[in-house]
């Protein structure tokens, strides 16, 4: 044993040295007293070779042993002192190409890592690595450490459980979703995870190490949890079509992350792996978990998409990864409301049963349908029932002028589709052969782009459209698009006309057809497509914020605001040229101003005789007198009873309305016909009425010498069921108010002409004294200049500016090469608004207002004065001769007058002076000399006509 080298010699022999050495004692095959191999010639021992037989080896097919390069080491002292390095060796070991499973892979192995240095270099020996810190050493040396009785590192981890790696971390993947392991289980008191082991921990790791891991894939496992209730608890039945969205969003994403936590992360490799899983699953985990817990039970869908617009916002300048998540949930929640909002607009076919104003009481989205009570001034009620805008209703980041633009196109092609239902309009299939753009969020301009190309594409199909269809020729030449219907055939059921083989034939396809598997889309689901890239991708330097996106704050605008104002310019437009050309909205504007704003002559020439003619006959009954068959009249002043019957009303007014309308012109505006009679009607079914009158308002119509006698009479219009757009309830209320009050006027037009001629006829020489004269001709001054000024400054300026807008409007609409914004009014609404304002000029010229209440009282008591003193003339006249009394009478009446005639035109200059100082405005901010009056107050005409030269105002 003297020669065998020791354990000291045998370990201080290099690398290089050891490696060539035993590759020399196993090709000499000589026995060793030590290792059962021979030594070399360095140690003076000669080998002893044992003869072998011969082996028997395959040279073909799969078991033949592979080719070894017969490597022979004469003298292995050359080895120090050669430049043969283990490269060298290596390459001369290689066996070739064909390399099998028993002989290992063909490639190369890598070369293990080496300890370099200067030392190593010179002397051409390779030195051992031996590690410097624990770290180094591998997990079994800091296992060692930590089970150290001692505890030298006070980490207290000498008793801790040491578990299995590979179970211990599918326990913590199991964790972060919220379920239940061999390691961790939950509590039924407050549903919280613990670890069924007091203290464990994994080989190479501590046990505080892996407790923070855990407490933060208990965190995660919780929320997970959380988020499943919270999208279960949104699929209630009483859950809105929003909210069943965003729980539908929530739950594709907790779906994506558990197939990522489950699937492609089940083995992870290390604990750092690990870690990172549990911190990108925290990442999406904890702003859905924010956006849930602002989003309570019955939340409506406007609250619930105001709540995800703004969280969404939150990450604008966030990781890219969170943005492109939260605004796919944004665009999967709203996906309801958008499309409510494209089947509103029209762009969209309408599903289930269409949304009509019958429907009262119902809505869809911000639309509703519902009865609306308008009170006047004086408390007066009237009813409507039309679609309504409920701005409640209408999430936050949409402005408000966008959705009353969506709301005012969806009630103008309701309007076509009910009255036109033959326009282009009013056909589903051809808006939709056009192909309308898919409204919906839009985050990058380019998409922006490319939808303002498609809008405008769209507008100018779907115009030649229209322009096409009004020819008769190209009417039928519309037709709808098939390509569209491709995808979606009409199925008849042909039943009775097959025989038996065919129905057991389609029956057996069908079961077929609904045997089969459903189809797994969840893997190309955009959002699981998210979720998986931003697992997948990696950190890139430019990843929180795009410059290619608008901003927030601009999304619903751009995103909405395009598609709505195409739809709008092209619906509104065509739904005004429908009122004009098919409706005739002229006409029966025109019908007011000439019956309730009295701008008919005949109408006002007949209407007076009827009322007030004492010549006429009577329509009162006698006793034993037949009537004589002529013209009949009320003779009001010239009868004791009243009010009259409604048989007298209908003797005295008859044929009234008739002959005025068909003196304006019965060729171009005639008369609708009635079905059950055949007389011709008027349009609105104009006819004379009894108006509605409370206990105190009765009682004074019931004195014929009262400025109220009249009250009771009134006009009846019914506005058609295509114009109740333009002429609306209050408008017919507001009429109604100005008719009264022009009646009242037209009676002391009369009252005051009839007092003068009989003046006239008593008194044949100018006195000055005579108070009676004076009072007459002060009186027909006043009522005279007040029924000019009501009848041709009040009425009369403020109508022919509207109408001359209206037809300015309708020579716009004829124009085919004009865009639908060029002029000033574009839609109903903008014509109804106009109609409004022409009333409210009117209603203010005449005093009706509410804040000028007390100037109206102050004109009724000046006309109540006119009108005692009529009385008092007529009974006067009918007793006998009183003159002395007549004097005394008059002289007190007449300087009653005289004073209430002098507070009025001082309170008019009043009016007229702080109209001039502050420019008096309208409701909508319109001046009325923008508005085309003519002057800085309509008062100011009126004193002019009153008292031009101060003659009131002198002292």
């Amino acid at each position: 044993m003297a020669d065998e080298p020791s354990e000291a010699d045998v370990f201080a022999i290099p690398d290089l040295w050891k490696t060539s050495w035993w590759l020399d004692q196993l090709t000499s095959q000589a026995p060793d007293p030590i290792f059962g191999h021979g030594l070399d010639a360095r140690y003076d021992i000669k080998p002893t070779l044992l003869p072998l037989k011969p082996i028997t080896a395959d040279t073909d097919g799969f078991f033949k042993l592979p080719a070894v390069v017969d490597f022979q080491v004469d003298d292995p002292d050359e080895l120090q002192d050669s430049d043969v390095t283990a490269s060298t060796l290596q390459e001369h070991l290689e066996f070739d190409g064909e390399s099998d499973i028993w002989t290992g892979p063909s490639e190369s192995q890598s070369k293990p890592a080496t300890f370099r240095t200067w030392e190593t270099f010179k002397t051409k020996r390779l030195q051992a690595n031996e590690p410097m810190l624990l770290s180094e050493a591998g997990r079994g040396a800091y296992d060692a450490l930590l089970s150290w009785p001692t505890d030298s590192l006070d980490l207290r981890n000498t008793s801790t459980a040491v578990v299995e790696t590979r179970p211990y971390f599918a326990s913590v993947l199991a964790l972060c979703l919220g379920r239940e392991s061999v390691f961790f289980s939950r509590t039924i008191e407050d549903g919280t995870f613990k670890c069924t082991l007091p203290q464990l921990r994994v080989s190479g790791y501590s046990r505080q190490l892996l407790e923070d891991m855990q407490k933060q894939a208990a965190v995660c496992g919780s929320t997970f949890l959380r988020l499943g209730e919270f999208c279960r608890s949104s699929y209630a039945s009483n859950s809105s079509r929003c909210a069943v969205a965003l729980a539908s969003a929530i739950s594709q994403t907790l779906q994506a992350v558990e197939h990522r936590v489950t699937v492609d992360r089940r083995f992870p490799e290390s604990l750092l792996q690990l870690q990172i899983t549990i911190q990108e699953e925290f990442c999406i985990l904890r702003p859905l978990d924010d956006l849930a817990a602002r989003i309570p039970r019955h939340l409506p869908d406007e609250e619930i998409l105001s709540v995800v617009f703004q969280e969404a916002s939150r990450f604008e300048f966030s990781e890219r990864h969170i943005r492109d998540i939260f605004c796919e949930i944004l665009r999967r929640s709203s996906t309801p409301w958008v499309e409510s909002i494209e089947e509103w607009l029209g762009t969209r076919r309408e599903m289930g049963v269409p949304f009509v104003r019958s429907n009262v009481g119902e809505s869809k989205g911000f639309v509703t349908v519902d009865v609306q009570v308008f009170i006047d001034d004086f408390g007066r009620e009237v009813e409507d029932i039309d679609f309504r805008l409920d701005i409640g209703k209408v999430p936050r980041f949409l402005p408000r002028d966008i959705a009353e633009s969506i709301f005012e196109t969806g009630r103008n092609l309701r309007f076509i589709r009910t009255f036109h239902p033959d326009h282009v309009l009013a056909r589903s299939d051809v808006i939709v052969s056009n192909r309308p753009p898919v409204a919906g969020w839009l985050f990058d301009w380019g998409s922006l782009l490319n939808l303002e190309d498609h809008i405008a594409q769209y507008q100018d199909r779907l115009l030649d459209a229209i322009q096409g269809s009004r020819s008769s020729t190209a009417r039928t030449a519309v037709q709808p698009c098939h390509g569209i219907h491709e995808h979606h055939p009409q199925f008849k059921l042909n039943i009775f006309d097959v025989d038996e083989a065919t129905i057991e034939k389609r029956l057996v396809e069908s079961m077929d057809q609904l045997g089969q598997p459903l189809m797994a889309s969840a893997g190309n689901d955009s959002l699981s497509c998210i979720v998986r890239a931003t697992f997948s991708r990696e950190i890139q330097s430019d990843n929180t914020i795009s410059h290619d996106t608008p901003h927030w704050s601009l999304l619903p605008i751009l995103s909405f605001g395009g598609i709505a104002a195409a739809q709008a310019r092209i619906v509104n437009r065509e739904s005004l040229r429908l009122l004009f050309e098919v409706n005739g909205i002229q006409a029966h504007l025109k019908l007011q101003r000439d019956f309730h704003l009295l701008g008919n002559g005949m109408f006002c020439s007949r209407l007076t005789q009827a009322l007030f003619d004492p010549d006429l006959e009577t329509t009162e009954r006698q006793a034993g007198v037949a009537m004589q068959g002529g013209v009949m009249g009320l003779r009001l002043g010239g009868r004791d009873t009243w009010p009259p019957g409604s048989s007298e009303l209908r003797l005295a007014l008859m044929g009234v309305l008739g002959e005025a309308y068909d003196s304006q012109g019965a060729t171009k505006n005639p008369r609708s016909t009635n079905s059950g009679s055949g007389a011709p009607r008027l349009p609105g079914e104009l006819s004379f009425a009894v108006r509605d009158l409370s206990e105190e308002e009765i009682n004074k119509c019931v004195d014929p010498d009262s400025l109220e006698a009249l009250d009771f009479l009134r006009l009846s219009y019914t506005t058609p069921p295509e114009l109740t757009s333009i002429i609306t309830p209050v408008h017919l209320m507001h009429y109604d108010r100005i008719f009264k009050l022009l009646l009242r006027i037209l009676r002391m037009v009369y009252i005051v002409n009839h007092l003068y001629r009989d003046t006239n006829s008593r008194l044949n020489s100018w006195d000055e004294d005579n108070t009676s004269y004076r009072f007459v001709r002060e009186s027909q001054h006043f009522v005279c200049s007040i029924a000019s000024y009501f009848l041709d400054s009040g009425v009369a300026i403020a109508w022919q500016t509207f109408e001359s807008k209206l037809e300015s409007i309708r020579v716009h609409l004829n124009q085919p090469g004009l865009a639908p914004d060029k002029f000033a009014c574009s839609s109903p609404n903008q014509l109804r608004d106009m109609h409004s304002r022409v009333l409210e000029r009117i209603m203010y010229a005449l005093f009706l207002r509410k804040r000028q209440l007390p100037v109206l009282k102050l004109l009724e008591e000046v006309l109540g004065i006119i009108l005692q003193y009529a009385k008092q003339t007529r009974l006067q006249a009918l007793a006998g001769d009183a003159k002395a009394e007549e004097t005394v009478n008059s002289a007190d009446m007449h300087a009653e007058l005289r004073k209430k005639l002098q507070l009025f035109v001082t309170v008019c200059r009043g009016l007229s002076e702080k109209a001039r100082v502050s420019g008096k405005k309208t409701a909508e901010g319109m001046s009325f000399e923008a508005s085309g009056l003519g002057d800085d107050s309509l008062i100011a005409q009126l004193l002019v006509k009153l008292d031009m030269c101060d003659y009131y105002c002198r002292r």
